[in-house]
């Protein structure tokens, strides 16, 4: 007793030490972190330390799955927590998160941030990051929604019980130059790399006729879905969109035809992408389900819904009767949203997702929020909405938002993704230069979308420095490989870009790898000139690759090097999405490839949804547009067939080592998990071929064991050319990590090579 008494002074000195460094001092002077700090926040997942910046995780919500989780922070005060342990009676901690919510919008359309909840946090046995610091912990939590979710710790040392109001705590952000944690938690299918495709509805297959653009509709689209070989449909924008300005009364389109993005009303369809009524089977889409009450309640007015109560009456009244109720425009939307539903229903079907573009930087000049909320719009000298203009590209159709920050406009545009997502099952956005985009206001995007469809995928343009990317969190952000893929032909400098992305980007992260979109030009068009350029120069290209497309190219295409050129053009292709597709790493950042519509036949017109030249869907079934297609549709069985190669580890051989191309044109990599590897090799250089022997100590193989090499995927096969590979057919474990397995490719080959036990 006599002891117990003794140390009771001692204990209540401590926790007033503690309280002094904590609580004493002024609001506005900063914490001097030689005597007081707080930090090293951090995520344990799975036994797996994470560090706060940004943690991603993947969940199968449909199946129920969660994931358990503790947080730890630190604490230093001088002459407390370095002048022996710590007690649970110095100091309280607790948690503060909002993991599994994701707020709500109220009648008014006001976002309501989710209420968070404060867990304890209790001392721990675990070695700190900073000597003489104290370890403190969470109890272990679920993470069941996906979403994105911040948490961060704070420390109280006042006398005060842990559940009074009037406590006061101190949070690690106060304390030193700290952020709060932030888990990023995508649906499941986004660790899969989904493939994407990127489409323009208006484009796919337009036409002019007697002088005429012809906008394609969203049922040629859906017609031609089998054809797409992509797991991910991602289209362009397809709202209504404006031409003119509404305080000068100029057309101001952008082209012959006006800009996608120029949106002028974010909940009506655009009708020239709309089946006409006149050609339109009404009672079809009415017996499908694909017209439903919500859309008589939200488009028809009250007169209009007492004469057609029901979605059966659509169908028994002839369509001139329809247009004279309802007007054309209503039923233009009637009928888009039926097709719409239909796109997506058939998508589904075919084991397909489709995802569309929200835009959030702007609107038309003639959109009716300019006069309902000029607040909403960065205004010029004038006082009118100013136009939006990056480096030398002026975009003369559109009003520029003021975006950052704007609460109320934020909240309108929230709800255009779930408006959408709910009415046309849609699954997921992708986000109009999402890295421009305040983070608060990323979130709500994001939690609001998994509010409704927990599986819906968020995918974020991210146009910019990677610096600029890394904290942005969406499910996907874009890999920038688009110039370095038109100009690079060395493999170590795609190495040193892989690498970098690796180590700006959270583990976990994916990106979407691609060679060409709508901002950029053809990539196909651009090699297809590089190659005729160098045949001139050199004829023995020109007279190498006519005798490679001796099989596959019609004989009046091999007699000119400007038809010769677009055969390697071809193989340029292809062998960028094998790289886009496989040069990933699960342990880092894995890549889902990705590619613009007319990529897979080899389209050279720009996808220019302004003007209107025309794309040809229908050369994917002419030599040799139609080799590459099968090409790209064998590339997707390979990556579905074998997981590994958007899911295993990597490892880059470098030319400059041991075995490696001279000439740093012949690009090899592997895959691999604990029991398996998969090399993969491609050569850059259009004009010779290149020789590598790269040993491979690191790979999981039995030096005992003799090994096949079974070719997945091969591009000269795949397009015809008259070369074929001969690889050796069988090497031991042994041979492959002392010496290597022997590669010659020849000129812009890519070959992806199992490495199977004989025995299996």
């Amino acid at each position: 007793m006599k002891r117990a008494r003794a140390q009771e002074p001692v204990q209540g000195r401590t926790r007033a030490r503690l309280a002094a460094l904590l609580h004493g001092k002024s609001p506005s002077v900063p914490y001097d972190n030689s005597r007081v700090w707080g930090g090293a926040l951090r995520i344990v997942i799975n036994g797996r330390e994470l560090p706060p910046d940004m943690c991603r995780i993947f969940l199968d919500t449909d199946a129920g799955e969660t994931v358990t989780a503790r947080i730890r922070a630190e604490l230093f005060a001088d002459g407390v927590t370095n002048n022996g342990p710590l007690r649970p009676e110095h100091a309280d901690a607790r948690l503060w998160l909002d993991v599994n919510e994701h707020g709500f919008h109220d009648e008014r359309g006001v976002h309501h941030p989710p209420l968070p909840r404060y867990e304890p946090m209790r001392l721990c046995e675990i070695p700190p990051s900073r000597p003489g610091a104290a370890v403190f912990e969470s109890d272990e939590f679920a993470i069941s929604a996906t979403g994105v979710f911040h948490y961060t710790a704070a420390f109280s040392a006042d006398s005060l019980p842990f559940q009074d109001p009037a406590k006061q705590w101190i949070t690690v952000n106060q304390l030193s130059d700290n952020r709060d944690g932030v888990i990023v938690c995508s649906p499941a299918s986004v660790r899969g790399c989904p493939s994407i495709a990127e489409v323009c509805i208006r484009k796919y297959g337009s036409a002019v006729q007697d002088g005429a653009f012809r906008s394609r509709r969203i049922r040629d689209l859906a017609d031609d879905l089998e054809n797409i070989p992509a797991e991910v449909i991602y289209l362009l924008p397809f709202f209504l969109p404006g031409t003119m300005d509404s305080h000068t009364g100029e057309d101001v389109r952008k082209g012959e035809l006006g800009s996608i993005y120029a949106v002028k009303d974010f909940f009506r369809i655009d009708p020239a992408l709309v089946t006409p009524p006149a050609e339109t089977d009404i009672p079809g889409l009415v017996s499908l389900g694909l017209i439903t009450g919500q859309d008589l309640a939200e488009l028809l007015t009250g007169e209009q819904q007492n004469e057609l109560r029901f979605v059966n009456d659509l169908a028994a009244r002839p369509v001139q009767e329809l247009l004279a109720l309802l007007g054309p425009d209503t039923l233009t939307q009637l009928i888009g949203r039926a097709e719409m539903r239909w796109l997506v229903d058939k998508a589904h079907g075919l084991d397909k997702r489709v995802i569309f573009d929200l835009v959030l930087m702007q609107t038309s000049r003639d959109c009716p929020l300019i006069d309902q909320h000029i607040e909403w719009y960065a205004l010029d000298e004038h006082g009118r909405p100013r136009k939006h203009s990056i480096a030398w590209l002026d975009y003369s159709d559109v009003a520029l938002f003021d975006l950052k920050f704007n609460k109320p406009l934020q909240n309108y545009l929230s709800g255009v993704a779930p408006y959408w997502i709910s009415v046309c099952d849609f699954d997921g956005v992708r986000i109009d230069a999402a890295q421009t985009v305040d983070r608060p206001f990323l979130k709500q995007i994001k939690n609001r979308i998994n509010a409704i469809k927990p599986g819906a995928i968020v995918l974020g343009e991210t146009l910019c420095p990677m610096e600029q990317a890394a904290d942005v969190t969406t499910d996907m952000f874009y890999t920038l490989l688009v110039d370095h893929h038109v100009h690079s032909q060395s493999a170590n400098a795609y190495f040193d870009i892989f690498e970098e992305i690796h180590a700006r980007f959270a583990p976990g992260a994916v990106g979407m790898a691609y060679f060409e979109n709508h901002d950029s030009r053809r990539a196909t068009r651009a090699w297809h000139e590089q190659y005729h350029e160098r045949m001139l120069r050199e004829p023995e290209l020109f007279h190498y690759w006519a005798a490679q497309a001796a099989g596959a190219v019609p004989a009046p295409m091999r007699e000119n090097p400007w038809d010769v050129a677009y055969y390697p053009a071809l193989f340029k292709n292809i062998l960028c999405s094998v790289i886009n597709c496989c040069a990933g790493s699960s342990d880092r950042v894995r890549f889902a490839y990705a590619f613009e519509m007319g990529t897979d036949y080899g389209e050279e017109q720009r996808t220019d949804f302004e003007n209107s030249s025309p794309l040809y869907p229908h050369l994917r079934t002419e030599s040799p547009h139609s080799l590459l297609h099968e090409a790209y549709n064998e590339l997707a069985r390979v990556k579905a067939a074998h997981p590994l190669l958007h899911q295993g580890s990597v490892w880059y051989l470098r030319n400059g080592g041991p075995g490696g191309d001279p000439a740093d044109q012949l690009m090899t990599w592997v895959k691999y998990d604990a029991s398996r590897a998969i090399l993969i090799a491609c050569n850059l250089d259009p004009a010779s071929a290149h020789r590598a022997c790269h040993p491979l100590p690191f790979a999981p193989l039995d030096p005992q064991c003799e090994y096949r090499v079974v070719s997945l995927c091969d591009t000269y096969a795949l397009l015809g050319a008259m070369h074929r590979n001969r690889l050796r057919e069988q090497i031991t474990g042994a041979e492959l990590m002392g010496t290597g397995l022997p590669l010659l490719l020849p000129p812009l080959c890519a070959l992806i090579l199992d490495l199977v036990p004989a025995h299996a």
